[in-house]
């Protein structure tokens, strides 16, 4: 048997840490209620134009502080008066024009300022809306306008030819000229253009299954290739054989994502089904780098996507609306070393007119006309066909902004892009590196000039203020430079980013932790009433890229401050199956009276897990049942769920049950949750298994959403309907809690989404847990939470007697056969102490030998057995890594006669550590030696002197932080 942990990891990226089956069973195995209907989809990502009204979130919420409040009445104010003709045109209109981007960031507490600036006139980084505002422009039309507002050269061929008339009909020599450039410039054989970036991408689909002969199409998560109906799909996040794609939004129909397959993107997995799914599969269509997601550049990845597409026939295509010629000639294709067999462009391509286009293979695209054939001879458009075209397609006037785009770039390039590339280089240096200096929660990613705020905390706010202060943003939140960006222009950017947090900061909003260096400068967050557009040609701003880099983020090791310490009882034993008759009674006796012995002895709480098909932890099929029983058998103790696996629940259940026990209690429950790992526990729903680690999350935001009493939309019997929960529960919000080990990515994911920690020292040291809950509190604080809220509690096996040498003599055995019941378990444990073994390799004595040389210095170091006072130094250095809690596992094996005495002395050892005072922080500081005095001496008398300085050379490797060593 091998085992696994359910940690889920960072990122959503990211990776799951190997561990070991009991940390995994203990920490974050539960199981569900099957249920008969089958569960709706997840709600769909929001990509494109997809919408969602969130009323109640955003940075004001119910808690806020006055100060707060009063922040944003000013804030609407200034804006409101600043653009009101904007404003008057959007609501003018809104009854007539359907528009998706009226609604986008809509919230109830922002909504007076949610309208987009209506414009009078634009010339290059710089635009003037209606009231008379100028802005320094970093939206710059969505990503089209790489050249800035009107340029030149495309506004005079356009106006040349319109001089002739529009020409609308006829062939014009433009387009002929405009696809040789285009196929020059990428190295494609053949070009086509349409009118967007969504009919090029859903005429490359065509292509390809019309070359390929198949009909599955790969996309990635995070993509975005238009709005037609065939890629608005995502993944349910269903694994194995039941890999599925449902529709992103309403209107679009199942069929028409039947053949769409959506995979993380970089993730190896994604390989594998492919290479599993090789002879179905048209094209893998790839946007080299995600404009929501800048930062995510899997070069290796992608390059190993060629090989696989190349050896299985499939068709690679590159979806390069943003990223074409905009890092480098080439686009992504040329920084990655990837020539893809088609690729689609449009955006900057058009200069400001409506273009798309797809170029690629000859052999691919001659689908569209038949391929190259010659007058005067016997030759004809062999090759079979496709359905492309439409009346606009080749529009004379785009095609002559594309002509003169397309020279303008061969003429300029590699230059244009190196100097725009670098521009951004520092304005993103500068800007990360005043977020380091002043502690904001918050980082600039960037892709050539493309660019996005990376933060975990609702920063809405911040997008208001950076408008009123004249720089112009947009609803969807990923930015662009242009050539007409300026020194000054990237000047005018810093400013109002840091006036803008500075001011929120100053109105009490929690933007990140403490600075962590020096800050940049002194000045207040200055309120912006008129924002100062910069001249035309201001000194130049001292971009210093090597004094500006901010220094690569490195592990540190923070002192925890001394906490009160709770202490709990959790369960989850190996109950092997007896079908003598007298097992079939009493089987949870020893648990109700530990449960109310607890309850007496003030104790903090009871942890109950969930495990199914195993009787190892098999005793747990059903938490929420336990906690009603132990409800009604204890009047003060807290009931928390070890883990329940939300993958194998509906979010509606959970809350519903949990909220009754919640009553039953008088609110004393609190919900641990997992993803579950074992296969076996996903008989209720086997489709999610190999996704379920991704779906977590997004159930325990449903939990939250229902227990706020908020509705939930659901298909019924009759359609759909808005669902709340009743009973109403007791308390307001839950404790949540998730279970991880070891796994630094799970800790922050953990921290981002405000929810507690459950771990042990089954398969991490005392230091690598110190490290992990540092990690866990500074990533809260980074979000903008408080980082001593969450509460961190710690499983220990616990035995303890009067005798140490005693109680680790009653124990061995019962251990030994707890942790032998799982191998992986035992073999992890084992590992982790030094010990590297492989166990399926060994025999029983053997696995004897190996229990018994690693048992003492496993008790000595990650459990609680021995004496109350032999095991108080793990009790010292657990409170010291940070945790709030230690929560003794009892029910490992020993006899119920001495579980119930080692649960005396347990006892004792809890009133000691609570009746305590808790320890503060002692000064480290020792006197100086007779020969440091001597030295401190002279130094004072003769200051400057070389005699004490020894001179070595030292290789320091690593990135250089210059702006903390001037600091």
């Amino acid at each position: 048997m091998t085992g696994g942990a359910d940690t889920v990891s960072a990122a959503v990226d990211q990776d799951l840490a190997a561990m070991a089956e009991l940390s995994e069973r203990i920490a974050l195995q539960i199981g569900g209620t099957p249920q008969e209907a089958e569960p709706p989809a997840p709600r769909p990502a929001q990509h494109g134009p997809r919408l969602e009204v969130a009323r109640g979130s955003g940075m004001i919420r119910g808690n806020a502080s006055d100060t707060q409040r009063a922040h944003l009445d000013d804030l609407v104010r200034r804006y409101t008066a600043k653009t009101p003709t904007s404003k008057s045109i959007a609501q003018r209109y809104r009854r007539v024009l359907a528009d998706s981007r009226a609604a986008v960031g809509f919230r109830s507490s922002t909504k007076e300022m949610l309208y987009p600036i209506a414009g009078r006139r634009a010339r290059g980084s710089w635009l003037e809306d209606i009231d008379g505002n100028r802005y320094v422009d970093i939206t710059m039309g969505f990503g089209v306008l790489l050249f800035g507002h009107e340029p030149a050269f495309v506004s005079e061929a356009v106006r040349e030819h319109l001089s002739r008339g529009i020409q609308l009909g006829p062939r014009n020599v433009e387009t002929g000229e405009a696809a040789e450039l285009l196929a020059e410039l990428t190295g494609m054989e053949r070009v086509a253009f349409a009118n967007s970036g969504t009919e090029a991408n859903s005429a490359a689909i065509r292509l390809a299954r019309a070359a390929t002969g198949r009909s599955r199409i790969i996309t990635f998560e995070g993509a975005y290739h238009g709005h037609n109906d065939n890629v608005l799909g995502r993944s349910p996040r269903t694994g194995g054989e039941g890999l599925t794609t449902v529709p992103m939004s309403a209107g679009v129909p199942h069929n028409a994502v039947a053949d769409l397959l959506v995979l993380p993107y970089g993730g190896e997995e994604s390989l594998a089904v492919i290479e599993q799914q090789a002879a179905d599969i048209a094209a893998v269509v790839v946007e080299p780098v995600q404009s929501r997601h800048p930062s995510l550049q899997p070069a290796d990845f992608v390059r190993r996507l060629r090989e696989l597409t190349r050896r299985h026939g499939i068709v690679l295509l590159f979806d390069e609306m943003l990223t074409g010629f905009r890092p480098a000639p080439r686009g992504a294709q040329e920084l990655y070393g990837v020539t893809p067999d088609l690729a689609t462009y449009g955006k900057l391509l058009g200069g400001g007119f409506p273009i798309g286009a797809v170029a690629g293979r000859a052999d691919i695209m001659d689908g569209i006309d038949g391929g190259h054939w010659s007058y005067g001879d016997d030759s004809y458009p062999a090759a079979d066909t496709t359905f492309f075209g439409g009346t606009y397609i080749q529009h004379p006037v785009s095609m002559v902004a594309t002509r003169a785009v397309l020279a303008h770039l061969k003429e300029h390039s590699p230059h244009l892009q190196e100097r725009l590339n670098a521009r951004t280089d520092e304005l993103a240096a500068t800007l990360n590196s005043f977020f380091e200096a002043e502690g904001y929660a918050l980082s600039m990613s960037h892709f050539g000039s493309m660019f996005r705020f990376e933060h975990r905390a609702d920063m809405e706010l911040l997008y208001h203020h950076l408008m009123l202060r004249g720089v112009h943003v947009w609803e969807w939140r990923n930015f662009f430079l242009s050539t007409e960006h300026s020194d000054a222009d990237c000047e005018f950017i810093v400013d109002a980013v840091k006036d803008s947090l500075r001011e929120l900061r100053g109105a009490g909003f929690p933007l990140g932790n403490k600075p962590t260096g020096k800050p940049t400068d002194k000045r207040a967050g200055k309120p912006a009433d008129e924002p100062v557009v910069p001249a035309a040609k201001p000194k130049a701003m001292a971009w210093n890229r090597a004094a500006a880099t901010t220094a690569e983020r490195r592990p540190e090791r923070v002192e925890q401050k001394p906490r009160p310490l709770d202490f709990g009882v959790y369960f989850f034993g190996d109950y092997p199956q007896d079908d003598g008759a007298a097992s079939r009674h009493g089987k949870y006796d020893h648990l109700l009276e530990t449960a109310r012995f607890a309850d007496r002895h003030g104790f903090h709480s009871l942890w109950i897990p969930e495990r199914h098909f195993h009787s190892f932890g098999g005793l747990f099929p059903n938490p929420v049942v336990l906690a009603a029983a132990l409800a009604r058998e204890t009047g003060r103790i807290r009931i928390n769920a070890g883990s329940v696996v939300l993958p194998l629940h509906d979010p509606i259940r959970v809350a519903e049950e949990w909220s009754m026990v919640d009553n039953l209690s008088g609110g004393r429950i609190g919900i641990g949750c997992a993803s579950g790992w074992h296969a076996n526990d996903f008989v209720f729903f086997p489709e999610r298994f190999g996704s379920h680690k991704e779906m977590m999350y997004e159930q325990v935001a449903e939990v939250r959403k229902l227990w706020r009493g908020e509705p939930v939309r659901r298909a019924t019997g009759n359609g759909e309907s808005d669902l709340r929960l009743f009973p109403r529960p007791v308390q307001d919000a839950p404790p949540m809690y998730t279970a991880v080990v070891g796994n630094p990515a799970s800790y922050e994911l953990a921290a981002r989404n405000d929810v507690g920690i459950v771990t042990n020292l089954m398969t991490q040291s005392v230091e690598q847990l110190r490290d992990n809950v540092a990690l866990y509190r500074r990533t809260r604080a980074e979000c903008g939470l408080d980082p001593d809220a969450g509460h961190v509690a710690v499983l220990l096996h616990t035995y303890l007697a009067e005798d140490h040498a005693a109680a680790r003599a009653v124990a061995r055995d019962p251990l030994a056969r707890y942790m032998r019941s799982s191998l992986s378990l035992f073999g992890n444990v084992a590992n982790s102490l030094g010990q590297k073994i492989d166990m399926s390799a060994m025999s029983e004595d053997d696995l004897d030998v190996v229990f018994r040389r690693a048992y003492d210095r496993y008790c000595d170091q990650r459990a609680l057995i021995g004496s109350p006072e032999s095991v108080r130094p793990v009790v010292d250095a657990v409170r010291a890594a940070g945790a709030d809690e230690i929560v003794g596992l009892v029910d490992f094996g020993v006899e119920p006669g001495a579980l119930r005495e080692g649960l005396r002395h347990f006892d004792g050892l809890r009133g000691a550590y609570e009746s305590a005072p808790v320890p503060t922080a002692v000064d480290r500081g020792a006197p100086l030696s007779p020969g440091q005095q001597r030295v401190w001496f002279l130094e004072r008398m003769l200051p400057g002197r070389t005699a004490y300085n020894e001179t070595k050379a030292i290789e320091l490797e690593g990135p250089l932080d210059v702006p903390a060593l001037r600091a």
